[in-house]
């Protein structure tokens, strides 16, 4: 299940929306909520939503950390903590988010039903290298 959250933020990371369409569900049931941004539901608007995300990004880089989960048969809930850093308009950005991810087993696999994000305020960037 780790694996499926960490493609997840691979499909993120690479601001690639074919990625990204590979790891959602494809379904009108599919929930996203963007940190500062409204209820999304259903697969298009959702990919509509990443291509925004993406077309306005140079860079993002995460860590995640204080990962949980918790397998309910076909369901996985994963919350964690992304530890963000991006270039938005030529300026470097860290943040966090609390973020609540919820998959569902199919025969081809773990596939995205729910994103959450929250801004973390007071956010601090954990002492960590990156090598």
């Amino acid at each position: 299940m780790e694996e499926a959250n960490n493609i997840f933020y691979e499909a993120f990371q690479s601001l690639s929306i074919e990625k990204m369409e590979k790891v959602w569900h494809h379904g009108d049931d599919v929930v996203c909520i963007h940190p500062g941004w409204d209820l999304i539901t259903g697969w298009l608007a959702i990919r509509e939503s990443w291509v925004t995300i993406f077309q306005n990004t140079n860079s993002i880089k995460f860590l995640i950390t204080n990962t949980k989960i918790q397998v309910f048969k076909d369901i996985a809930v994963v919350v964690c903590l992304e530890n963000i850093e991006s270039i938005i308009e030529e300026q470097i950005i860290g943040s966090g988010i609390l973020a609540t991810n919820i998959f569902k087993q199919s025969k081809s696999g773990w596939a995205m039903m729910h994103h959450h994000g929250s801004i973390v305020t007071n956010y601090m960037l954990p002492n960590v290298s990156s090598n």
